[in-house]
């Protein structure tokens, strides 16, 4: 079975990689309203109360742009966000000129909808104008004044983000001000229909170099993002595209420009904070004064967003990646200094005796697990996530870490304890799905012979989210998976036939006729 912490980790960094460190003042007292999810908070937020289709009518009526929020109650960056964005003033008052529409993940016809509006995953934030145009997606790690900024682009009717690349990229114009904060404050990661079937490097190439030059920050945002993938096809196994040795030097010079601006450095925590060591191993050569001069700056740089307080705790903990990156820079098995491991224990210590707030506790646990286990530190890290399921109000995320760990030590039964129990206490159609289908994979993995158990758990997850609506997003291309999963497991075609059979009654017993109908027919 993967691991799920580290997954989470690489698909939280592609999601907020395009914006910089969220802020919080210290952790709030816990409070009844702390405890309460989300859609149910009274934070200040006008939530709209009723269906996805009545916010849109709304907004036409009233003229309002609409803000649509898609999260999770599991879910550590929603979380986060709740923990910062809806406590921000300046997000609040700017929040009650839009219709704000808050959807979670389990939600009658969530998924469906999600599947209308493209929505990869969770947290997703999407600006639509009055007449129902998508403008922009916000990333989940801005700080709280490009919360603001990209809230007042949307009133200032500023065109929609594919407009305004579109425009780019077949004439060459410059962008004004506002179209360049619209496009560097833009959540790539969660968009696959702009950036599909261009080359992505060339494209941000190209946004940079027609912003105007006095908006430093949002360049470097959109150079950041050139780079990373250009060290990407560099990397790739299949066809690698390497860096040309201009390439490298230009590179160089606008990476030291912005460790020289701590400004900068924080509109790109994450570049700075995770990929840090990959940048400086693409750029240099090993045991050069290069490679040594950029490393000591990058360091430098972890540092300071460790000690300052106005960085979110989860950034200030994924400092630890990079200097855990840059131990294993020549040597990705290399043991981790015991500097470093002291380092890193006393840091999680610290996040874990200051954080009280319940949920706010969500995303910095999991942050504090996730360099754990990336320094290969799990005995500090089991008895963390142990203590936590005691009190969190979704323990089941952790359980899923914890079952890795016990699979890597080879106790594969208290591991399928772990994913079962996961899965028994997950609530929700589509979140039950998920964690459904992280059991059965441990079962395959862990207990191929349990041909029982893996054919019956199987035909009662299909059986439930049919009854709940049936396959769209996220439980649609999980149902793929599965079967990729069932596929590898099973050389018998009897069993898999047996399974499919019970899963197209189940498929002609809804009636539907549409795409999510067409999924549950094609599984196996």
């Amino acid at each position: 079975m993967k691991n799920h912490a580290l997954t989470c980790l690489s698909l939280l960094v592609a999601v907020l990689v395009a914006g910089c460190g969220e802020h919080t003042a210290e952790t709030p007292t816990p409070s009844d309203a702390d405890s309460a999810p989300v859609s149910a908070m009274d934070n200040g937020i006008h939530w709209y109360d009723g269906t996805v289709e009545e916010a849109f009518a709304a907004a036409q009526a009233e003229n309002k742009p609409v803000y649509l929020y898609w999260g999770a109650e599991w879910c550590p960056p929603c979380h986060a966000i709740k923990a910062t964005v809806f406590k921000s003033r300046a997000f609040i008052d700017r929040s009650r000129s839009f219709v704000a529409v808050y959807l979670d993940g389990d939600a009658e016809d969530a998924q469906a909808i999600a599947e209308k509006f493209g929505v990869l995953g969770y947290p997703t934030m999407i600006i639509f104008d009055s007449a129902g145009t998508e403008l922009t997606r916000i990333p989940g790690g801005m700080d709280m004044q490009a919360y603001a900024t990209v809230l007042d682009l949307a009133l200032d009717d500023v065109a929609p983000a594919a407009e305004i690349v579109s425009r780019v990229l077949a004439g060459g114009e410059k962008l004004g001000d506002a179209d360049c904060r619209l496009l560097a404050y833009y959540s790539w990661g969660q968009d696959r229909e702009i950036l599909k079937e261009r080359d992505a490097a060339s494209v941000f190439e190209k946004l940079e170099a027609a912003c105007p030059s006095k908006l430093a920050t949002e360049k470097s945002i959109l150079y950041m993002a050139q780079l990373s993938h250009r060290i990407e096809l560099a990397a790739d196994e299949e066809d690698p595209q390497p860096l040309t040795a201009d390439q490298k030097t230009q590179a160089l010079k606008r990476v030291n420009e912005i460790l020289k601006d701590y400004t900068l450095v924080k509109a790109n925590v994450f570049d700075v904070a995770i990929d840090s060591a990959d940048i400086t191993a693409a750029l240099t050569e090993s045991a050069t004064p290069q490679r040594q001069q950029l490393q000591s700056k990058f360091l430098a740089a972890l540092e300071q967003l460790m000690d300052d307080d106005d960085v979110y705790m989860r950034e200030r903990l994924y400092t630890l990646i990079g200097k855990i990156n840059f131990e294993r820079i020549d040597n990705a098995d290399a043991e981790i200094s015991e500097l470093l491991r002291e380092e890193i224990r006393m840091r999680v210590a610290w996040a874990d005796e200051t954080t009280t707030n319940p949920y706010e506790r969500h995303p910095i646990i999991n942050a504090a697990a996730n360099v754990l286990g990336e320094a290969g530190m799990n005995d500090i890290a089991k008895p963390l996530l142990l203590a936590e399921i005691e009190h969190s109000k979704q323990a089941y995320y952790f359980m899923l870490t914890l079952a890795d760990m016990e699979q890597t030590a080879g106790n594969h039964e208290v591991a399928l304890d772990w994913l079962r129990r996961a899965y028994d206490e997950s609530r929700g159609p589509a979140t039950r799905f998920q964690w459904g289908y992280y059991y059965v994979s441990g079962l395959i993995e862990m207990t191929p012979e349990d041909t029982e158990t893996i054919a019956t758990t199987t035909i009662d997850l299909v059986r439930a989210v049919e009854a709940s609506g049936g396959f769209y997003q996220r439980p649609k291309s999980q149902l793929k998976r599965l079967e990729s999963k069932l596929r590898e497991w099973s050389a018998e075609e009897g069993v898999l036939t047996s399974i499919r059979d019970e899963v197209q009654l189940i498929c002609a017993s809804s009636g539907d006729a549409d795409i999510a109908n067409t999924a549950c027919e094609d599984f196996l």
